[in-house]
């Protein structure tokens, strides 16, 4: 139906000039208010939905539950009603854009920019909630920015009063926007004002990070993530975001309305005094209730920062102590002074000697890591390798430098002096470390140390989430490997134990919350390759390409991860294969009916030629179109699951700090080969004499 052209018609003394917008409920136009002498706006309800006397009033309660109000942050109505065949509302006109325009235009607005758009907005909801009009439709395309920055609140035409008998909406029905609905909304259950400050709180996320808090294909999949997902914290989207902020989000998005804030007062007034820095997370430590995802709730759980981790410098002042007074004890026995018969203090003393040593490579290890985390974090924006190089080139050196120092010093300790595993090891665990401090989620503003108290806080306290597992396998791999060449029977069950242990926790990463039956033929297939790797590793004494537990030990975690994704793979395969051959009998069906229609239009328009003969068309059938291979759509799928995979993987390990976690591992293992050749020149001397 073609709209009517309103320009230059009158409603209430308001001649109509352009249109500015179109909504659900109606058309908005410009109008010159003629008694008032100033520019207007008129929303005029669609004629379709003014055939339902339901929509009229839905239409006219958002006038009568506007006009109500009187407040700077919410849009003023003048007049409503009925005339000329249309019904209106006339109301101020705000030069400016709504909070949707200006995000899509710009991106993530300022912290101090939103907040402050965010307290306008809660200051508007304050005076309609102390009228008892709820909104129950806030979301950035409901909000208009005036020229000065002064938000204004519009489309009152969800709004309901507290105390209104009358139920315009049917029983069981949802009103509001989806990306920015309250759970009970969701749930078509009662609301209050309550369910306004959660859409803010949900707005306030789009507007800090440009992303919906919870997104989907459908409407029905974002409302089910409002229900039942924990609040995603806004720092993994825009590290930039502070802390504070975060946490007001959270408090404001609680799925139960007791448990968030009580009234818009207390929000706005919290957030200006956060965005003043009256008021800092230090100075509320008192809540106890702070349900951040696991990345920030343990952090502030205590209220105070976390203690911090021992420098490598006391660790080697106390070995030096300790050293001091034994400078006959040395790791050659026949320097040692003669000792009374029967006694053995020589080969005490060299083991007491190693056993510092081994203290020592351990603190300047760890020395060496701590250095490179705070290498890492001494960027101004987490999340970038390069960011701390060029924000903060002279101090990523120095600290750099230190590391590179301190595993020299660790490297002068060996025996062998170098050599190419303990290298490898040394090398990638400053490159996790590095890698740990750039992309740990700190608040804007924190300093260095705070950034790397951060990243050992949140290791430690996700010591045991739901990445751990895939990170204890990895480790107890390499530890295996590295031990089951050992001639001692001991040792090389410590490696197969380690080996199966491994195994063990990738079953038990990939299998969690999985809900589909794993595949036979792997698991008939990890066990295979498990009991090979077994009989190689009680057989082999060195290292052999054809006969090598590492490698059936790694075949053999290979075989579980397939075991578990190609399940996963195979039902994206068929909803794929589903919906290819959906489209693909739609256009069939299309084309045919357009070759009916065209064969008809020809059977009943005869053309002649120049001789009078009537011209014979032929049209030629249309193609049939075949589904894409399943084998295609299996690729497809396959790449789609191992990148969904591959992010949950990476969010999860930056999430909980994993990446720091890897980096100790790797300097455990530079410890361990370390020992390891401590130990072989111990022997080796004591052999020799």
């Amino acid at each position: 139906m073609t709209e009517p052209d309103f320009r230059g018609t009158v409603f209430a003394g308001c001649t109509i000039s352009d249109k500015l917008g179109q909504g659900g409920m109606g058309t908005v136009y410009k109008a010159h208010h003629d008694a008032l002498d100033k520019t207007v706006c008129v929303k005029l309800l669609s004629p379709d939905l003014a055939r339902d006397q339901r929509n009229i009033d839905f239409f006219l309660r958002e006038a009568r539950s506007a006009a109500k109000l009187e407040h700077p942050n919410i849009v003023h109505i003048y007049n409503f009603g009925q005339e000329n065949g249309s019904y209106f509302i006339v109301m101020s006109c705000v030069e400016g854009k709504s909070l949707q325009d200006l995000v899509e235009a710009r991106g993530p607005l300022p912290v101090s920019e939103a907040t402050l758009l965010i307290a306008g907005i809660l200051d508007g909801l304050a005076h309609a909630h102390s009228k008892t009009i709820i909104h129950r439709d806030i979301k950035p395309s409901n909000i208009l920015v005036d020229n000065s920055g002064m938000p204004h609140i519009v489309d009152f035409g969800l709004a309901r009063s507290m105390n209104e008998e009358k139920q315009l909406t049917m029983a069981g029905e949802m009103i509001g926007t989806a990306y920015f609905m309250s759970p009970e909304q969701c749930l078509a259950g009662k609301v209050d004002n309550r369910a306004d400050l959660y859409s803010v709180g949900a707005t306030y996320f789009y507007i800090l990070t440009g992303k919906y808090p919870f997104d989907g294909k459908t409407s029905i999949e974002v409302i089910h993530k409002h229900i039942s997902n924990p609040v995603p914290n806004p720092l993994l989207v825009n590290p930039d975001i502070p802390l504070w902020a975060s946490r007001v989000i959270e408090r404001l998005m609680r799925k139960k309305p007791e448990d968030r804030y009580q009234n818009a007062e207390e929000v706005a007034l919290e957030l200006r005094k956060y965005n003043s820095g009256e008021l800092s997370l230090s100075k509320t430590s008192n809540e106890k209730t702070f349900d951040m995802p696991e990345l920030s709730a343990r952090l502030l759980a205590e209220g105070s920062p976390p203690p911090p981790p021992p420098s490598a410098k006391p660790a080697e002042a106390d070995a030096a102590k300790m050293a001091a007074p034994l400078p006959w004890a040395a790791s050659d026995p026949t320097k040692a002074p003669a000792q009374a018969p029967g006694s053995k203090p020589a080969l005490q003393l060299g083991l007491l000697n190693n056993a510092i040593k081994i203290v020592m490579h351990l603190a300047l290890t760890l020395g060496a890591i701590g250095c490179f985390i705070l290498a890492g974090a001494s960027g101004k924006l987490s999340g970038s390798l390069s960011n701390p190089l060029a924000t903060n080139p002279i101090v990523t050196g120095i600290f750099a430098i230190f590391g590179f120092a301190l595993f020299s010093w660790a490297l002068f300790m060996k025996p062998r002096k170098f050599t190419f595993l303990y290298a490898l090891f040394a090398l990638t665990a400053a490159a996790a470390a590095y890698a740990g401090g750039a992309y740990i989620p700190a608040p804007e503003g924190a300093d260095i140390a705070a950034k790397g108290f951060l990243a050992v806080n949140l290791g430690m306290a996700n010591i045991a989430s739901a990445t751990a597992p895939l990170l204890y396998a990895f480790f107890l791999y390499l530890l295996a490997s590295k031990l089951v060449f050992r001639g001692s029977w001991l040792v090389k069950l410590l490696a197969i134990a380690a080996y199966i242990g491994s195994l063990a926790l990738t079953y038990v990463y990939f299998k969690a919350g999985l809900p589909v039956t794993p595949g036979g033929t792997w698991l008939a297939a990890a066990g295979a390759l498990s009991a090979a790797g077994l009989a190689t590793a009680i057989m082999q004494r060195q290292f052999s390409f054809f006969s090598n537990p590492q490698f059936f030990f790694l075949a053999a975690n290979l075989a579980v991860f397939a075991m578990f994704t190609n399940p996963q793979v195979e039902i994206i395969t068929q909803e794929k294969v589903r919906v290819d051959a959906e489209s693909v009998d739609l256009a069939n069906r299309n084309n045919r009916a357009d070759y009916r229609r065209a064969l008809e239009a020809a059977q009943n328009e005869v053309l002649y030629d120049v001789d009078g003969r009537p011209i014979e068309k032929k049209l030629t059938p249309p193609q049939e179109l075949k589904p894409l291979e399943v084998g295609v759509l299996r690729s497809q799928a396959r790449v789609e699951y191992y990148s969904a995979l591959s992010k949950r993987i990476t969010a999860a390990l930056a999430d909980s700090a994993g990446i720091v976690f890897i980096g100790l591992f790797l300097a455990l293992m530079a410890n361990i080969c370390f020992i390891e050749e401590l130990l072989s020149s111990y022997r080796d001397t004591e052999n020799f004499s």
